[in-house]
């Protein structure tokens, strides 16, 4: 069963098209404890690497060349739209936050970033998911023997 001390073991995808950005995040992620961090280059990659990885949040750049951030998200959602993976989009145009909201992510930061505004985001983002995970783990199945007998 999960608990709130999953946070560090939960798998992060960083997607951005600048290594400079994706080296810098894999690093603070590391230092800040958290254990299982990939990174890709190309965000046409995503929707596969989530399907086998199952990540419990992408942070997500969404000015990417051959396939943007609001494509990823769209293709993610079209591909398991059950799933509720925790997207954090970055951007230097803050007017794209209500928009990548709308289309999917769960929080929006600025670029350039401020690593300790990351890192705060994304715990207080993998708390919750933990959470969520904890309440659903917690739900107890009705028992198959019982009927629900409604009175007329």
């Amino acid at each position: 069963m999960p608990s709130l001390t999953d946070g560090l073991s939960a798998r992060i995808l960083v997607v951005d098209d600048q290594q400079t950005n994706v080296r810098l995040l894999e690093y603070a992620l590391r230092r800040a404890g958290y254990v299982a961090v990939t990174s890709t280059l190309d965000p046409q990659c995503v929707v596969a690497l989530h399907l086998q990885n199952r990540y419990d949040l992408i942070i997500l750049d969404l000015q990417m060349p051959r396939m943007n951030g609001f494509e990823v998200m769209a293709a993610m959602k079209a591909a398991d739209a059950d799933d509720r993976v925790a997207i954090l989009v970055m951007s230097a145009d803050p007017s794209q936050m209500l928009l990548a909201i709308e289309g999917g992510a769960a929080s929006f930061l600025s670029k350039p970033f401020v690593l300790a505004e990351v890192l705060s985001r994304v715990k207080l983002m993998l708390e919750t998911v933990v959470a969520r995970d904890v309440a659903v783990a917690n739900v107890v199945a009705p028992d198959p023997r019982r009927t629900l007998v409604h009175a007329c």
